[in-house]
């Protein structure tokens, strides 16, 4: 096991040094307990592995690697390790959601508590429920670190290091001020969870409201440009085979537009189709992204199921405009 555990080292020493502080502040943002090093020596691994597999087809097949071969190889390559960052991206970010969800109810909680006579340790101690979740291991590990060196204020500020969240790093930072300062903590914390409230539920009614153009944009992207490539696809095909059958000799027969070479093939319209689809889906993913939740990257998430979909629209279409004007 720890001749495995080097060998993954080694591999992720090869990846730049920035990257892997930055992924670690993710796993950490995730509550992944597992060493960044080995979590990214195992997709490296992984990685290299498609490359190898990819390069070893044509080699196998044809006793060749061509510039396309290695290409594709190379794409395969970066695909998997962008699989891995936004597999530890997306757990930090499924884990701030939930933190934030719970927020709200459990500053709603510490102020009763607050109200009831409680100090604030006591009070955040007791609201930390299980239904929480990770926000309930947050608060557990800042009061059990409170119990030794260091401070209450301190152990709290400290969680916002560990929850990639805006709006949970300033809800602590007003909580430890107004506990400083001596204010009326239940009646603030109250009014806090109250607006968090708030400001969650006008968000998803702001993501209900152009959930109409989200299903515009998938229409389009899904159906609308898969069915209209496939159908020029077959018209192409067909012109082409008139051509070959008719050559020249139709001019002057209202047929003139079959008298011209055709420089665009039905083969080279689906390289391009096939492209363009992976291309306009990820753009249509980010858009997604940024209408939900402000970020172009959330909108990733999404991408292996639309660009899925496009392509098994496109054949279907094909199969099926073949079989029937055919």
């Amino acid at each position: 096991m720890e001749q495995k555990e080097r060998i993954y080292l080694n591999f992720a020493r090869l990846l730049p040094s920035g990257y892997i502080r930055h992924v670690e502040k993710l796993l950490v943002f995730a509550g992944d307990k597992a060493d960044v090093f080995y979590y990214l020596g195992t997709w490296m691994v992984l990685s290299l592995a498609v490359f190898a597999g990819i390069m070893a087809v044509p080699w196998s097949l044809y006793g060749e690697v061509r510039l396309k071969h290695a290409l594709f190889a190379l794409l395969g390559f970066m695909l998997v390790q962008l699989l891995c960052y936004l597999d530890v991206y997306f757990k930090a970010e499924d884990r701030k959601e939930r933190v934030e969800d719970a927020l709200p109810d459990m500053l709603q909680l510490i102020s009763a508590d607050l109200k009831a006579g409680m100090t604030p340790f006591q009070a955040l101690k007791a609201s930390s429920r299980k239904e929480f979740g990770p926000l309930k291991e947050e608060i557990d590990r800042a009061t059990a670190k409170s119990l030794g060196t260091e401070s209450f204020s301190q152990a709290l500020n400290e969680i916002s290091l560990r929850i990639k969240s805006d709006v949970l790093e300033r809800s602590l930072k007003l909580f430890t001020t107004a506990m400083k300062s001596g204010g009326h903590l239940a009646h603030l914390l109250e009014e806090l969870g109250k607006d968090i409230a708030e400001t969650r539920s006008l968000k998803k009614e702001l993501v209900t409201s152009t959930r109409t153009y989200t299903m515009f944009i998938m229409f389009t992207v899904i159906i609308g440009m898969p069915l209209l490539m496939a159908i020029s696809i077959h018209f192409l095909t067909i012109l082409k085979g008139l051509q070959a059958k008719t050559g020249t000799a139709t001019a002057g027969f209202g047929l003139e537009f079959l008298a011209g070479e055709i420089a665009i093939s039905p083969e080279f319209l689906t390289r391009i189709s096939i492209l363009l689809f992976i291309i306009t889906s990820l753009l249509a993913c980010m858009l997604i992204g940024v209408i939900k939740e402000g970020k172009a990257t959330y909108g990733f998430r999404y991408s292996p199921i639309v660009i899925a979909g496009s392509f098994a629209v496109f054949y279907a279409a094909r199969h099926f405009i073949g079989g029937f004007l055919g």
